[in-house]
């Protein structure tokens, strides 16, 4: 099952999401959505679940137009933006306690299955696995707002992430002059539901449920 959270109000990219959802916006005259959506299937999963805001009715129209055999797209609800973690939770009564995918629709990526390399991943080491990114030193003020990763490579040539930023903070990995940071794909097991159970209990009334204290807690 892949989770794709789809429940912010896009003021970044005002004032055009003001009249679009920004998961709507065309690419190659393909919606944002359905590329994510398509990535998913292509990756062998077999159901999504789009978590979005009522406040984007059209978003789950068009998420529901999305057709591919042997592929389902399920809705989920969050009534306001309260951070990646809680989009997460909206989708816990359908994923139950298995592993699952974490898309981000505004990640696009052109080349290989990005989805299908985390997959791929995770069922070679059954470990919480992300896509890291590599940015230079010049880029990290702009880019990678999950937290810089200190990470070293394995022998196989998968990288170990052995801590995370807190967001926006930026850390570099010492001795070079790149950092690496997680961007918008991720493969979680079912026991992350528990941990962030637990973050959430830690935080003060109204404060958004962040991914970035899971994964620092996964790392």
């Amino acid at each position: 099952t892949a989770i794709i959270p789809c429940g912010g109000l896009g003021t970044r990219m005002l004032p055009v999401s003001r009249w679009l959802p920004k998961e709507l916006l065309p690419v190659s005259l393909v919606p944002l959505i359905h590329w994510a959506l398509a990535e998913a299937a292509d990756a062998g999963l077999t159901r999504a679940i789009v978590v979005t805001n009522p406040g984007k009715p059209i978003l789950g129209e068009v998420a529901r137009g999305f057709q591919r055999p042997g592929f389902r797209v399920e809705l989920a609800s969050q009534d306001r933006p309260a951070g990646l973690g809680d989009a997460m939770l909206r989708a816990r009564p359908a994923v139950g306690d298995h592993p699952f995918a974490v898309v981000l629709p505004d990640n696009l990526f052109r080349g290989p299955n990005q989805t299908a390399a985390v997959a791929a991943e995770w069922k070679r080491l059954a470990l919480a696995t992300v896509l890291i990114a590599e940015i230079t030193a010049g880029e990290a003020g702009s880019k990678g707002a999950t937290g810089r990763a200190r990470v070293r490579e394995e022998s196989d040539g998968s990288l170990r992430v052995l801590d995370l930023a807190d967001k926006g903070r930026g850390r570099f990995d010492p001795g070079g002059d790149r950092a690496a940071t997680p961007i918008g794909r991720m493969v979680l097991p079912g026991t992350a539901w528990a941990e962030l159970d637990d973050i959430a209990r830690s935080l003060p009334s109204g404060a958004e449920l962040d991914d970035v204290p899971l994964l620092q807690r996964l790392a």
